[in-house]
């Protein structure tokens, strides 16, 4: 037993102390995380222009989607739907274009630090998307809740069976942020599983920077 425990160490001193004839460069590992860094940044965006198109497809896919807009008409929200919707598509747009513009830059980045700066600015575009998104979300829900509960009057007429303040704003935070957790572990999963690869690199570039 312990002559086999002698042989095993002996093994690993050899293997860490032998010279490969092949060295990379900063250059050459620099151009290896860039291929990878690329694909993921090309997936953000492809994932953006599928989302978008998802959204501008919801009138076509969606049952009574039209007439989800004559309630908001009768809460006094239908200029705040519209409203929503179209800063929603904005911040989409905007994001969307944001993403191309770091996939292009990355396919002519040279140096390290050029390369790290185009990670960080795709990671803080994503985060900040990610937060906006939910943030409007989040906004949509409590205005919309608030006024179902003071204008509709099924919802009226339940306030008042119960006479519960305390149970009615129970289930509308549970029902707020049950739909906000759904949608944040979905941009978490899809979004995540490609900033992933990008944060190591991010660590890579940093430990060749130093």
């Amino acid at each position: 037993m312990i002559e086999k425990m002698d042989e095993f160490k002996s093994l690993k001193e050899k293997w860490a102390n032998q010279k490969f004839d092949k060295q990379y460069t900063v250059e050459e590992l620099n151009g290896f995380l860039q291929k990878k860094s690329k694909t993921s940044i090309k997936w953000i965006f492809y994932l953006s222009v599928a989302e978008f198109f998802l959204y501008i497809s919801f009138p076509f896919i969606i049952p009574n989607y039209y007439e989800s807009f004559d309630y908001y008409k009768s809460l006094n929200l239908f200029e705040f739907s519209i409203a929503t919707s179209i800063i929603g598509y904005i911040i989409l747009v905007y994001y969307m274009l944001r993403f191309f513009k770091n996939y292009k830059r990355i396919s002519v980045t040279d140096s390290v630090k050029g390369h790290l700066s185009t990670i960080l600015n795709t990671r803080r575009a994503v985060n900040q998307y990610i937060y906006f998104n939910l943030g409007i979300l989040l906004i949509f829900l409590i205005v919309v809740m608030f006024y179902a509960f003071k204008f509709d009057e099924n919802l009226i007429a339940l306030q008042q069976e119960n006479n519960s303040v305390i149970m009615i704003v129970f289930i509308i935070g549970l029902l707020v942020s049950l739909i906000i957790g759904v949608f944040g572990l979905f941009y978490y999963f899809v979004y995540g599983r490609f900033l992933n690869p990008l944060k190591k690199n991010e660590k890579e570039l940093m430990n060749i920077d130093n």
